[in-house]
């Protein structure tokens, strides 16, 4: 699980796939807010591992698509690699909406007022909160399994 968490965490990105209402997946970039050195101040509260699942948090648009389709199929994916090396970590499981305002004020980075310019009680600022029920990594010349394998 070390590894697993290096990777995330060095990732320059998270990349989040979700269902549309077709059926069909659609992946977008969001800011992996893991990454201790874009985010020094989330180090420990974007990323909580317990055992072989992991809680991450993400912060979108409430007017997104992305944010549609989570509440009409919370089931989601996101991937974090690192390309110079080929090394990535594929997080399968549940996202949902945050509804708690002191908590979506506990992420809150003033960086994001170009995003969301009322501050952190505007309505189009949206916390995302993901729960692993998977993880495959790829590293040291293997592919690595964690949770369940359904």
């Amino acid at each position: 699980m070390k590894k697993v968490i290096s990777i995330i965490k060095k990732s320059q990105a998270a990349y989040l796939a979700t269902i549309d209402a077709e059926g069909k997946p659609e992946i977008r970039a969001l800011l992996n807010l893991t990454n201790p050195k874009k985010y020094k101040s989330l180090d420990g509260k974007a990323l909580i591992a317990e055992g072989e699942t992991l809680t991450m948090y993400f912060t979108t648009n409430t007017s997104s698509n992305k944010v549609q389709r989570i509440r009409n199929n919370p089931h989601a994916a996101l991937y974090f690699c690192e390309p110079e090396s080929f090394q990535g970590i594929c997080a399968s499981g549940v996202i949902e909406e945050v509804a708690d305002q002191k908590v979506k004020e506990a992420f809150w980075q003033k960086e994001w007022l170009i995003y969301y310019p009322k501050g952190k009680t505007d309505p189009d600022y949206a916390l995302l909160k993901f729960t692993s029920t998977k993880l495959e990594g790829w590293y040291g010349f293997g592919k690595h399994v964690f949770g369940e394998t359904k």
